[in-house]
């Protein structure tokens, strides 16, 4: 008898957690339109965003909710505190993990923390976003972990992996395929092309042109192979 009376007990408390994991999944929504920071219960917004911009540290507020919340369309941010986040954020401190993805125009007052990806066309004051594919234009500069297509910015361009062409006065990266093109270039396993004042790289296959140039091989200058 008490066998049968527990058996019975599992099977109603499976159920009723089952039934809570079904409200759970119910409860996160697709929305044309959304104010950001999202709400995590907001998986997808396909349309508008708009609002102070995306800050991964805040997303989920339950465990159960771990997927990838997206913005597919426009993404305005209009942010008074975008110095404040360009003075005091620390990307190498900031959590490696993707957490949102927007796929489409971005533009913004300010610019993308490290748990944001996008696709597509972006221009703002500043970017330590996580992967970024596409037309990426900054009013200062890029820190991103990877990058591929053509990244403009007015003071540097720097990545753990860029496969494009990065346009700035100082480029960084760490490996390289693809073009850098500033003032100052350098990275530590290049292949491609390097054109600046100064190229320097560990590990180049590729071409160097600028007044000093420097690779795993040789130092010369005006051009380097």
């Amino acid at each position: 008898m008490k066998t049968k009376l527990f058996l019975i007990i599992a099977i109603i408390f499976n159920s009723w957690m089952f039934c809570q994991d079904s409200l759970k999944a119910n409860e996160q929504e697709v929305r044309v339109i959304a104010v950001t920071p999202l709400n995590y219960d907001i998986t997808k917004v396909n349309g508008l965003a708009v609002g102070l911009g995306f800050d991964p540290k805040y997303l989920f507020k339950d465990d159960d909710l771990t997927e990838i919340q997206k913005v597919n369309g426009l993404n305005l941010e209009v942010n008074p505190l975008g110095l404040m986040y360009l003075l005091f954020y620390n990307p190498p401190r900031a959590q490696d993990e993707e957490l949102i993805k927007v796929n489409g125009l971005n533009i913004s007052s300010a610019g993308y923390l490290r748990g944001v990806s996008h696709n597509g066309v972006s221009v703002s004051l500043y970017n330590y976003g996580h992967t970024m594919n596409g037309v990426m234009g900054s009013l200062i500069s890029f820190d991103i972990e990877k990058g591929r297509g053509v990244f403009f910015a007015t003071m540097s361009v720097s990545s753990k992996e860029m496969k494009g062409l990065s346009i700035a006065p100082f480029n960084g990266a760490e490996v390289l395929r693809g073009v850098q093109i500033g003032f100052y270039n350098n990275n530590s396993d290049g292949k491609g092309l390097q054109i600046g004042l100064v190229n320097r790289s560990k590990k180049m296959k590729g071409l160097q042109i600028g007044f000093w140039n420097k690779n795993g091989k040789r130092t010369l200058p005006l051009i380097n192979f």
